[in-house]
C-alpha cells in the first residue's frame, strides 16, 4: 500500500498522534496544490486550449498557479501577483483574456474582461450588466464597469451604452474610492499596480470576506453569503463571516 494511502486510512490512537497525523495531512503540499488547482482554474478561467489560443490570444497561469499553491503564496500577494503582474512572471494571463476574433460587443473587449474577472473573483460582485448599461441586478452604473476597464486600457475608453457610443470618456478608478484613488493619468502599468495595492489593502476587508466565503463554500457546500459573487447579499452570521476573515488576514 502507498505511503500516502497508509497515511490516509490510519487512524491515530491518541491525540498526540492525531496532532501528528494533521501535520503530516497539511505538509502534503503537492496533495494540496493539486487538489486545489482545479477550484482555482475554474475560478480564474484559465484553460489548457480553446477559444483564443489559436492566434496567441490567450495565456495560461497553470504553471504559476501551481507554485503558488504549492508555496503557499499568501492571498494579498497571489492577488496582487495575478492583477499587476511582472512581465514574465507567469501570472499574466488572469488579465489577459481573450482577443475575440472578427467583430465582438465592445462589452467583450479584453479590458471589459478583465474588470469584470477582477470583481467577480476577488470582491464579488458582478459588473457584466453594467459593462452595457446601467445594472438591473445590482447597484453598479456603465460608469462604474468602465472606469475599472479603463484601469487595463492605454487609453481612455469610450463609454458604449448597448453597444451604441456614448461620445463620452471613461476615467480609471476604483469601484469603491473610499479606499483610495487611482491616477487616472498614470501610464497603464501604474494605474493596475495602484488597484492592486487598493484590492489588498488592509483596509480592504472586502477581499479577504470574499476569500473566505468561497472557501468555506467549497468546504461545506454553500457560502456564508449567498450567491457567492453577490457579497452585498446579508450574511446569514455576519460576525462569523468578520471573524473568519479577520483571522485569516491576521495570520498571513
Amino acid at each position: 500500500v502507498p505511503a500516502d494511502v497508509r497515511l490516509l486510512t490510519a487512524r491515530p490512537r491518541s491525540a498526540a498522534a492525531r496532532a501528528h497525523y494533521v501535520e503530516q495531512l497539511l505538509e502534503r503540499r503537492e496533495a494540496y496544490a493539486g487538489h486545489w488547482l482545479t477550484f482555482w482554474n475554474d475560478l480564474l478561467r484559465n484553460a489548457y486550449h480553446g477559444t483564443g489560443f489559436i492566434d496567441g490570444g490567450r495565456k495560461q497561469i497553470t504553471g504559476w498557479l501551481y507554485a503558488a499553491l504549492h508555496d503557499n503564496l499568501p492571498y494579498d500577494k497571489f492577488v496582487h501577483d495575478l492583477v499587476s503582474p511582472e512581465t514574465g512572471s507567469g501570472s499574466e494571463g488572469f488579465i489577459y483574456g481573450i482577443k475575440w476574433r472578427g467583430t465582438v460587443n465592445e462589452s467583450q473587449r479584453r479590458e471589459i474582461q478583465a474588470a469584470q474577472s477582477v470583481a467577480q473573483v476577488f470582491l464579488g460582485t458582478n459588473l457584466k450588466c453594467a459593462s452595457c448599461h446601467d445594472s438591473f441586478v445590482n447597484h453598479w452604473k456603465l460608469t462604474d464597469a468602465y472606469a475599472l476597464a479603463t484601469v487595463f486600457a492605454d487609453q481612455h475608453l469610450e463609454l458604449h451604452h448597448c453597444d451604441q457610443p456614448a461620445g463620452t470618456l471613461a476615467e480609471a478608478g476604483y469601484l469603491y474610492p473610499q479606499l483610495g484613488r487611482i491616477d487616472p493619468d498614470a501610464p497603464r502599468d501604474v494605474r493596475i499596480r495602484q488597484l492592486a495595492d487598493l484590492l489588498t489593502h488592509a483596509q480592504n476587508g472586502r477581499l479577504a470576506r470574499t476569500i473566505v466565503n468561497r472557501l468555506w463554500a467549497r468546504l461545506f457546500g454553500r457560502g456564508l453569503v449567498e450567491p457567492l459573487d453577490n457579497m452585498d447579499a446579508e450574511p446569514w452570521h455576519q460576525d462569523l463571516l468578520d471573524y473568519l476573515a479577520t483571522d485569516l488576514a491576521d495570520h498571513g
